[in-house]
């Protein structure tokens, strides 16, 4: 009977994200003349201007640099704008928390799927690019394992945030300053010399990890060990479960707190 009980939550809480998830992004091209291009216009004005920079920033080491530079950004521009969401998600939410017995996961993964819509646009751009550049457009068919694994590690992060934002109110001003951070510590424009002091620390960012899989399938054409791709999927289902945990031991304070 818990089973049972769990399953329909399950289903109900989805249900409603993608209720939400489709209402919020409806809203956010309503009454606009340029409609989801305003979508890629921050993943595209970055890599017309790390492209260019490319007398300043050294990437003749870097093969088919064009297309790891984009596919890269856009990825990171999916983490940085579902965490950066749910920062405020149960904040601007609050109403409903107070008053309607819904359950706040729906707001956290409204917010991820939403992005994830706008997200599908992105790759779009990036097969043209593939296309232009001359690269076998196939190996993006591998794209949507890998993101299922990483959306369940940005979904986890942003449970973490959703709730820590609920106590710390100046939390989306701090995330913003982090995400710069994680941005020029993550290899997105430049790339990373094994055995150095900055590839040992690059172990530990798991946005590191996704870019460079993504890179090496999509890019490449090349595999990388499986031993690898599976802790990274071990890892990303850990951090979702984790995030979600602290979420859901906190969410019933959620409505005394706002």
């Amino acid at each position: 009977m818990k089973i049972n009980k769990a399953v329909k939550n399950f289903r109900r809480t989805l249900h409603l994200s993608f209720s939400l998830a489709a209402a919020q992004f409806k809203l956010r091209n309503e009454g606009s003349y340029l409609g989801v291009f305003w979508y890629l216009l921050e993943p595209l004005s970055f890599f017309v201007i790390l492209l260019f920079l490319g007398g300043v920033i050294s990437n003749t080491a870097i093969n088919k640099y064009p297309l790891y530079l984009f596919l890269g950004l856009i990825m990171f521009n999916f983490f940085l704008s579902v965490t950066s969401f749910s920062t405020s998600a149960m904040g601007s939410n609050s109403g409903f928390i107070k008053s309607i017995k819904i359950n706040p996961e729906s707001f956290v993964i409204a917010g991820a799927l939403q992005y994830a819509f706008s997200h599908i646009f992105e790759i779009i751009i990036f097969v043209v690019f593939m296309l232009i550049y001359g690269a076998n457009a196939v190996f993006v068919l591998a794209y949507p394992l890998i993101f299922f694994f990483f959306f369940l590690l940005v979904l986890g992060i942003s449970f973490f945030l959703a709730t820590l934002g609920v106590y710390l109110v100046d939390l989306n001003n701090i995330w913003q300053v982090v995400g710069r951070f994680l941005f020029f510590a993550t290899p997105i424009f430049y790339l990373i010399p094994q055995g150095t002091l900055l590839f040992r620390l690059s172990t530990f960012n798991p946005l590191y990890h996704y870019t460079s899989i993504a890179r090496d399938i999509i890019v490449y054409g090349a595999l990388p060990p499986l031993h690898g791709m599976t802790a990274v999927a071990v890892a990303s289902i850990l951090f979702f479960l984790c995030g979600l945990f602290i979420f859901r031991k906190n969410k019933n304070k959620f409505a005394e707190r706002l």
